[in-house]
């Protein structure tokens, strides 16, 4: 005997089945956790990449040894200061005669006594005459005669020297001065000699 089927309701998909549903959603969390860690894996390069990078400028600075600029102020009393000095001029020496009442321009208060600031080479005087050659300033060689007697004087330019003997002529008289006598020759050629004191050459 045969029994009839018992009637069939409308037939069920299979997408409605509660395990599919639990795998799709499965899937789906899978899948939205798969794009977060990739966004996640992205921006942890990113940041990598960055801390890669060349230092900031904060961050070589601080690497770095600071380049500051030091200023030294000095004091007044410190700071060197230029004065423009002149030199002295060097004192200038005369050699002192040995001559009593004589200096290094001749006879002191006596007509027989060298000009300005010249200095004599020569300095004598007999029982009668003293005489004096002066040197015109720093001049060597350039002289002049001076000779003083019996209240009267003479000045005699550019008289002539060989070795300690000065020869001056005037109106052609001659005199001749040395360490040992005054030799005065008349025009006419007379001799008049008068033996030095006392006499210093230089």
């Amino acid at each position: 005997m045969t029994y009839p089927m018992p009637p069939q309701g409308p037939k069920r998909s299979p997408w409605a089945s509660p395990a599919v549903l639990v795998a799709i959603v499965v899937g789906v969390l899978v899948l939205i956790g798969g794009v977060a860690g990739a966004f996640v894996y992205a921006n942890a390069h990113s940041d990598e990449t960055d801390t890669a990078a060349p230092p900031s400028q904060s961050e070589s600075k601080a690497e770095r040894p600071s380049q500051s600029t030091v200023t030294v102020t000095q004091s007044p009393s410190q700071v060197p200061t230029q004065q423009q000095t002149t030199a002295p001029a060097p004192p200038t020496s005369h050699s002192s005669p040995s001559v009593s009442g004589a200096s290094w321009q001749g006879f002191v208060g006596s007509a027989a006594q060298c000009n300005a600031d010249d200095a004599a080479v020569f300095i004598g005087y007999t029982d009668r005459s003293q005489v004096v050659i002066c040197q015109v300033g720093s001049q060597e060689g350039r002289n002049y005669y001076k000779g003083a007697a019996d209240g009267g004087s003479v000045e005699i330019d550019y008289p002539t020297r060989s070795g300690d003997v000065f020869t001056a002529v005037n109106d052609g008289t001659t005199y001749q001065v040395s360490t040992s006598s005054l030799l005065i020759t008349e025009p006419d050629g007379t001799p008049h000699v008068e033996t030095m004191v006392q006499s210093w050459v230089d």
